[in-house]
């Protein structure tokens, strides 16, 4: 069954994850959150859950949820990863014939993205710190049994083939195809395959949107685990600093670069290792890829939002150093 805001409570009660008597008394609320997947924020008196559900019954949706379900499994119940289980919510239930997954709900807590100090070198400096720490700590070769190892798709972008996006919108075949128009994207992009360095476990989509702040502030906590695996720790640190750029790229009348480089600088000055820099910004430009992909799922055409994304991708990926010095305002 489809879960939506009026069948979610009928679902929750049979699988006795919410009680008739706090519908009764006013104290069960649902609110949609969704985004990738159909996401609910469900409270039943005193309990809170996140309530996932897959948007599109496909495998490939499927498995990805599966896989986070696997992830927040394998971290409550094996000592050894309790690096994920400090940062991840914690798992209640999977029901696999449905596709559901019911999380903990963390009140008190607000995504980085949408804090008004987003750009904070604080705030940035704790995100790239918490990432270090976790890569540092995921290392171990016991982890890599454990973990998926596989190249992120994003990095074979210029090979897609046409009957492989026949379900897509238009405005994606048209990305695509202007992809695969300019060699440079194919020889950058096959460059960084031949670059991956699989040496830790990485959560594989650290963006602003994923980090959690508590009002307190002292620490991260880190969702969406779906594309978690056995990986290049660049990737994960890619993936944060292109989604502070994004901003700018985006929405340049908005958002000044100079207004974000202290928050990119900060990020790897908590990471704490300089010689990651350079991969990480050149995978950046393969992140940029893949969010204007996003962007395109139900456009008739390539929007000027897709067209900035995809010049920006161009310039990080042919001349990383000019991106160190014109991006993040270093030499």
């Amino acid at each position: 069954m489809f879960l939506t805001e009026a069948n979610v409570l009928h679902y929750l009660l049979s699988e006795r994850f919410a009680a008739i008597e706090d519908v009764v008394s006013g104290r069960f609320t649902v609110r949609g959150l969704s985004r990738r997947n159909h996401n609910f924020r469900v409270t039943s008196g005193a309990r809170e859950y996140l309530v996932k559900q897959v948007r599109k019954w496909d495998a490939e949706s499927r498995l990805s949820l599966e896989r986070e379900a696997t992830v927040y499994w394998q971290a409550r119940t094996n000592p050894s990863l309790a690096p994920v289980s400090e940062l991840a919510p914690r798992s209640h239930a999977w029901d696999p014939p449905n596709a559901v997954l019911i999380l903990e709900y963390l009140p008190e807590h607000v995504e980085l993205y949408d804090l008004p100090d987003r750009f904070s070198p604080e705030l940035a400096q704790l995100a790239g710190q918490t990432m270090g720490a976790f890569h540092g700590a995921m290392q171990s070769e016991e982890h890599r049994a454990w973990f998926p190892a596989e190249l992120p798709s994003q990095l074979s972008l210029h090979e897609t083939k046409e009957e492989d996006l026949a379900e897509e919108s238009a405005g994606r075949r048209a990305f695509v195809r202007a992809v695969r128009k300019y060699p440079e994207y194919g020889r950058a992009l096959d460059q960084l395959r031949s670059h991956w360095r699989p040496e830790t476990v990485i959560q594989g989509d650290w963006k602003l949107d994923n980090c959690l702040i508590p009002a307190a502030r002292d620490r991260m906590r880190v969702v969406d685990w779906e594309f978690a695996g056995w990986g290049d720790p660049a990737w994960d640190l890619a993936t944060l600093l292109q989604s502070y750029w994004n901003f700018w790229v985006l929405w340049p009348a908005r958002y000044r670069l100079d207004e974000i480089q202290p928050a990119l600088r900060a990020t790897l000055a908590g990471y704490g290792q300089p010689d990651i820099a350079e991969r990480a910004i050149r995978f950046a430009g393969a992140r940029m890829l893949q969010t204007a992909f996003e962007r395109l799922d139900k456009a008739e055409r390539m929007t000027p939002e897709a067209v900035r994304l995809m010049q920006a991708s161009l310039n990080i990926l042919t001349r990383p150093a000019w991106a160190a010095e014109q991006l993040l305002g270093t030499s």
